[in-house]
């Protein structure tokens, strides 16, 4: 990957003191108010492009999420990002890219800036949601008040984009890979979701096959349009049902993203 990777194991810090005398009598325990729960984004993202880059190895997954300027004025952005399955990724790294005018999406040469993310073993009180749910282990994305100036000031949209390495996944019994990989909500509302692309890495197109699916307890598995690059030289499957465009899905704030191909050998 262009870019050092920020590892994303999780490691928990144990402290220990030890005191030669016995401990001071208690009072009576205090009752800790509940977290006030985080602001409201000042913007409606939505989740530009999932891109699953398929070696014989390894796996990248990315998800580029779109923050217009919305009501933004100052501040920078904390935002929670949960892992995806298979598992925790091997490296995760995240950049904050420009999006043109009218673009829906960045230029994926445009290398951005890096952005901090921290392992976390679930999403802090003050953190806002952003990809998945907040019980699940995942990061948080530190977007500073200066990524955001520059590219809004420049009359564009800032894209945050997330990169995930993972081992390649086991074929399941029917020779497919597969991921799931979260999607995003903001105020409790799913986020619309953009182009799907599953890529082969190499000099040679292996992935003769793709499909997508929104998947969860309420999701409509209605098949989504997915864009296999380069195109495979062999003929494709016929998908049993016709596809949709991924915007005009039916989204749940529980939905995760099902992507599975299959490949040449």
């Amino acid at each position: 990957m262009s870019r050092a990777l920020v590892a994303a194991g999780l490691t928990l810090a144990l402290v220990s003191h030890s005191h030669a005398k016995s401990p001071p009598a208690r009072g009576p325990a205090k009752t800790s108010l509940p977290a006030r729960p985080p602001d409201p984004l000042p913007m409606l993202p939505s989740l530009a492009r999932v891109r699953v880059e398929t070696g014989r190895d390894r796996l990248v997954v990315l998800q580029e999420v779109n923050l217009p300027r919305g009501d933004w004025m100052s501040g920078g952005l904390d935002l929670y990002v949960a892992f995806g399955a298979p598992g925790v990724p091997l490296a995760i790294d995240a950049q904050i890219v420009a999006v043109v005018p009218g673009g829906s999406e960045s230029t994926l040469g445009d290398p951005g800036e890096p952005v901090a993310v921290e392992a976390a073993s679930r999403r802090p009180p003050q953190v806002r949601p952003l990809l998945g749910r907040p019980h699940m282990a995942g990061v948080v994305v530190h977007v500073k008040d200066s990524h955001l100036r520059r590219i809004y000031d420049a009359g564009r949209a800032a894209g945050l984009r997330i990169r995930s390495l993972l081992p390649l996944p086991a074929t399941d019994p029917n020779g497919a890979h597969d991921v799931v990989i979260r999607l995003g909500i903001a105020s409790g509302l799913p986020l619309t979701l953009g182009r799907i692309q599953v890529v082969s890495l190499g000099p040679e197109p292996w992935v003769t096959r793709a499909e997508a699916s929104l998947c969860g307890p309420e999701a409509d598995d209605w098949p989504l349009a997915v864009t296999i690059l380069p195109k495979s030289s062999q003929p494709a499957s016929a998908q049993p049902r016709a596809v949709i465009a991924p915007a005009t899905a039916v989204r749940h704030a529980s939905d995760d993203l099902c992507v599975r191909w299959w490949t040449a050998g």
